[in-house]
């Protein structure tokens, strides 16, 4: 194999993990926008969970003359809840993907500093060969 077969090959698994990387790069961009939208989510269901506290310290109130409308509000708070931890879990699985990716992409980019080493050498060794009198 000549040296130009071997650099193009070289350049040819270089462009591959390029490649790679571009495209774990868009899928660390879609799981950050996914990660925002949780985000989101877990604010808004902030929001619907202070209210329903509201909603529960008025019940409170009322107790002895509502006991049908407390137990449906206790109803709607399990589901919160629920949602609330459901979201969580998600939120929770979302991180630990990143963290997959973030070793990944670390690993990658400790084989494309080999590949730059080897690159660098073949790089002398070309000048030499080039160099050096027939």
């Amino acid at each position: 194999m000549t040296d130009r077969e071997i650099l193009e090959k070289i350049l040819n698994e270089l462009t591959g993990v390029k490649d790679e990387m571009k495209s774990l790069k868009d899928e660390t961009g879609s799981v950050r926008n996914e990660v925002n939208l949780v985000k989101d989510e877990v604010s808004s269901v902030r929001n619907e969970v202070s209210s329903v506290k509201d909603e529960v310290s008025s019940v409170r109130n009322e107790v002895n003359l509502i006991k049908s409308g407390q137990q449906e509000d206790h109803l709607i708070l399990k589901a919160l809840m629920h949602n609330s931890e459901v979201n969580k879990a998600e939120h929770d699985k979302m991180f630990n993907k990143m963290a997959y990716m973030e070793g990944h992409l670390k690993n990658i980019d400790e084989n494309l500093d080999a590949v730059k080493e080897i690159i660098g050498r073949h790089e002398v060794d070309i000048r030499v060969l080039k160099n050096r009198p027939v």
